[in-house]
């Protein structure tokens, strides 16, 4: 069964967090760059396992600036 993940990435104190919706801890990275980065990885690699991702991209203000959809790319069915 596919699922939809959905990814953020947003300001912290002292840099940028990347959360994946249904985990409890985010992904702390000092440089913007880097954590859009680490997002667009984390797309891709779920898109792989069939899996469709959305990344949500926040500017310091919090106002969303970018959104990208990453489709299944299997498309078995497991």
């Amino acid at each position: 069964m596919r699922r939809e993940h959905r990814i953020s990435v947003g300001p912290v104190d002292g840099g940028w967090a990347v959360r994946c919706e249904g985990e409890t801890q985010p992904l702390l990275f000092l440089s913007g760059r880097r954590a859009e980065e680490h997002a667009r990885t984390l797309a891709q690699a779920l898109s792989r396992t069939g899996d469709e991702a959305l990344v949500y991209i926040h500017d310091r203000s919090e106002a969303l600036v970018g959104a990208a959809r990453y489709t299944a790319r299997n498309s078995t069915a497991v």
